[in-house]
């Protein structure tokens, strides 16, 4: 069980974990799924096993919107391992989960990033031409950056869509602390805290 605030990496945690261990990845979402998609990957991941003597992580996003019964499903499959199950949520799992499940789990806690990493992940995502803002060719004063690290509030998620949106707004390829703070003012974190 992933444990943490929304923008902490659960999500490309448990990612990483079935590629480093070389297995099949599927993800649900407790909102969405119901007791028939878990079957539904249970099989998949025997097929996987069969076939290609992959395991499987099924990954279970929202894991704390599952009621009792639903999470009383996911035992026999921990039980008799057709997968490798990480759940993750942004609820105390103590009050949420079922004593089954929970004793068949071990909880990381996540915390948020802290403003510096944000920092240096923003720089990332400004130079990086394959899957950033690279090509773009932006500059970025460094209260700026700052600012728009601070204003995502340990949200690794928040940090990179604020800095696409202040993106758009950069004329002749610099942005500004005024394109950020334009920004971080409009986000709903921020609008609350006012």
């Amino acid at each position: 069980m992933l444990w943490g605030p929304p923008g902490t990496g659960k999500t490309t945690l448990a990612r990483l974990i079935a590629q480093a261990s070389g297995a099949h990845f599927i993800a649900l979402s407790a909102v969405m799924a119901g007791v028939k998609d878990v079957r539904a990957a249970v099989e998949r991941a025997r097929a996987e096993r069969v076939s290609f003597d992959r395991r499987t992580v099924l990954f279970l996003d929202e894991v704390h919107r599952l009621s009792k019964s639903q999470q009383d499903t996911f035992l026999p499959y921990l039980e008799d391992g057709a997968l490798i199950f990480i759940g993750a949520t942004t609820e105390n799992m103590s009050f949420e989960a079922v004593s089954a499940l929970l004793s068949r789990a071990r909880v990381y806690v996540l915390k948020p990033l802290e403003v510096k990493s944000l920092e240096s992940l923003l720089r990332r995502a400004l130079a990086d031409v394959e899957s950033g803002l690279g090509s773009m060719r932006l500059r970025i004063e460094d209260d700026a950056l700052a600012l728009l690290a601070a204003a995502a509030d340990g949200d690794t998620r928040r940090a990179l869509n604020m800095l696409e949106i202040v993106a758009d707004l950069a004329e002749g390829g610099r942005i500004d602390v005024a394109h950020c703070a334009e920004v971080a003012g409009s986000t709903p974190r921020a609008l609350r805290k006012a």
